[in-house]
């Protein structure tokens, strides 16, 4: 029997392979790449301002993100390596690799600050080492623009994974890898608190860690070997 009668409900994504040598490359790797809505509002009433979609793909060895978000209010400062960034205007990828009760987070503020951990749930996670956050941070590229009709700000980020990224797995390639994950919006402490998700969550509160509600996160398996 399922264990989690709602698990036939969740999120797949079929993980397109592209070919993004270099961070300034992804803007034209990206337009291959369709966008994915962060639109559940577990906790919300549905009345969030916020919109939030991502767009992903791969080589063998690199993960490509791509975040855009169009929000009424930015609150937000530069912080150091593995703060509370979810406090401010925040995205997350959370990513288990295939068979693995242990899962990654990856937390940006739309400044760039970053948060990353390691761990089975919410508490007594492994926090990354300041040189492996500042890899990630080297590769992160981010978007302003506050001139629409809507009087939304419009922030983009998007950041370039490369696979050696995730410390406590020794995996030469994405291809073919059957994985699961969340992506998320948060702003916890914005005048506007919500928290969005990719894949839906069923909880009393507020909560993206919950294994049990990731959906799949399938690799194209025909990409080239780079």
């Amino acid at each position: 029997m399922n264990p989690n009668p709602l698990s036939n409900n969740l999120q797949t994504i079929l993980i397109s392979g592209i070919n993004v040598p270099v961070l300034s490359s992804t803007d034209e790797a990206g337009q291959k790449l369709v966008y994915h809505e962060i639109a559940n509002d577990p906790w919300g009433n549905g009345s969030s301002d916020c919109a939030a979609r991502f767009k992903i793909g791969h080589t063998n060895t690199q993960l490509f993100l791509k975040y855009r978000v169009e929000e009424q209010f930015i609150k937000v400062k530069t912080r150091a390596n593995n703060d509370s960034v979810h406090f401010d205007n925040c995205v997350e990828l959370f990513f288990a690799f295939p068979g693995d009760e242990h899962y990654y987070n990856l937390e940006f503020n739309c400044l760039g600050s970053v948060k990353a951990a390691f761990g089975r749930g919410r508490t007594n996670r492994k926090p990354f080492p300041d040189e492996a956050v500042n890899r990630i941070a080297d590769n992160i590229s981010i978007t302003l623009n506050n001139i629409n009709t809507e009087r939304k700000i419009c922030w983009e980020l998007t950041v370039l994974l490369p696979i050696d990224i995730f410390i406590f797995h020794k995996y030469e390639s994405f291809n073919g890898l059957s994985c699961r994950g969340n992506f998320t919006k948060c702003g916890e402490k914005l005048p506007g608190p919500h928290f969005l998700s990719w894949s839906n969550i069923h909880s009393a509160k507020p909560d993206f860690h919950q294994k049990e509600f990731f959906g799949e996160i399938l690799f194209d398996p025909s990409q080239k070997e780079e």
